[in-house]
């Protein structure tokens, strides 16, 4: 493993103090802000790569694809360009592990399992609205934070519609294992419906502690994916529903137009499969919170809802995230609970106080809800209603 970057500082600012991965394109590091005291991730291409016309453009591409997406499931672009030749982004740091290293040991409990797989298909969801392909979905690429937050990672091998095609030849990228069929075949025709296909991919492996097709090389994987039939998962899972053999015949189906189409079809399905697996879920009253100044509503729809703002530095990200202009709403500002047939409030300590009809109410304590009440977050004013 090369060091020879350590010490190095960036921009004058980012400076590498730890190595975390080095493969065959570049570095990743860990850089701490000399300005801000912030910790970061950086990804270095590598300084001999800088004179191949082709994989600059790549590493540039990569850059300017993350710039394009803001989702809480997709590392976060902070900074990016060329410091004396040394190619270089800068993005938030995911402080956690991979999934892959989750499954080391064994397979995953499968709520769990299915709970950061659907994750990384809201992180896809964003990315097919901004009409970006990854093309290199694996556990290794799913990051997975110590809050239990998967956001998809390295897009190295991304494109996008509006980014122009680099190579004239239809040359496979991607990892054999994960690789839908036609990815294989032409490289340019990958859509999403085969991002989707590898992320299927990886719920079989954290499933099932194997991916669904192995073999001695890359080529033995290639041709099982092509034309060998889709194993159970349930014969290795005993314990999965049927739902899930049903779910992973139609993900890992050879044509892509016998797939799910988009990454909401899948999520949708898959959350079909785990409500079977949670079982029946009681019905909760109709609720909404509707915010005064704008007209905003959050229907209710959780026993347990935080109110705040998001800040994706630190990983929050509120059950009910308003936009507060006038910058008095907390992260974690309160909390709407449902607790035996009855809606409640309970503010969780936040500096500019909740209040229920003009009472600041005292923090951690539990406050009953009727229809028509007015609460206030600093000064963001909401009214409760039952439909």
């Amino acid at each position: 493993m090369s060091t020879d970057l350590l010490g190095l500082i960036i921009k004058g600012r980012y400076k590498l103090i730890d190595e975390r991965g080095n493969g065959s394109f570049g570095t990743v590091y860990i850089a701490r802000d000399l300005l801000s005291n912030y910790v970061y991730a950086a990804k270095i291409m590598h300084p001999d790569h800088a004179y191949d016309s082709e994989l600059l453009e790549r590493f540039k591409r990569e850059a300017y694809i993350l710039q394009s997406l803001n989702d809480p499931h997709i590392v976060r672009i902070v900074d990016y360009g060329n410091d004396n030749n040394i190619y270089f982004i800068i993005l938030y740091h995911v402080d956690g592990q991979n999934l892959k290293d989750y499954i080391v040991d064994g397979p995953m409990e499968p709520l769990r399992a299915l709970n950061y797989i659907l994750q990384a298909a809201e992180g896809l969801e964003a990315a097919y609205r901004r009409g970006v392909v990854h093309r290199d979905i694996k556990p290794q690429n799913l990051l997975v934070s110590n809050k239990g937050v998967v956001k998809i990672a390295d897009f190295g091998l991304s494109r996008s519609n509006e980014s122009p095609t680099i190579t004239g030849s239809d040359k496979f990228m991607g990892t054999a294992y994960y690789s839908a069929p036609e990815q294989v075949m032409r490289g340019h025709s990958a859509d999403t419906r085969s991002d989707l296909y590898s992320l299927a991919v990886v719920l079989f492996e954290v499933l099932a502690g194997r991916p669904p097709y192995t073999g001695g090389t890359a080529v033995d994987i290639i041709i099982k994916h092509q034309s060998e039939d889709i194993p159970s998962i349930c014969r290795l899972r005993p314990d999965l529903p049927p739902e899930m053999d049903a779910f992973m015949q139609k993900a890992l189906a050879k044509s892509p137009s016998d797939r799910f189409q988009t990454p909401r079809e899948f999520i949708a399905a898959l959350e079909q499969v785990q409500q079977r697996m949670r079982g029946p879920v009681p019905t909760l009253p109709k609720a909404r919170l509707v915010i005064v100044s704008t007209g905003q509503v959050f229907v209710l729809g959780g026993t347990k809802m935080i109110v705040g703002r998001e800040d994706p530095k630190h990983e929050i990200h509120p059950d009910i995230q308003i936009d507060d202009p006038t910058m008095t709403l907390g992260r974690k500002h309160a909390r709407l609970m449902h607790v035996q047939g009855t809606w409640a409030i309970e503010d969780r300590n936040s500096r500019n106080k909740t209040r229920l009809n003009g009472e600041i109410l005292s923090p951690y304590e539990s406050h009953p809800l009727k229809d028509g009440d007015i609460l206030h977050f600093g000064r963001v004013e909401a009214r409760f209603e039952m439909r």
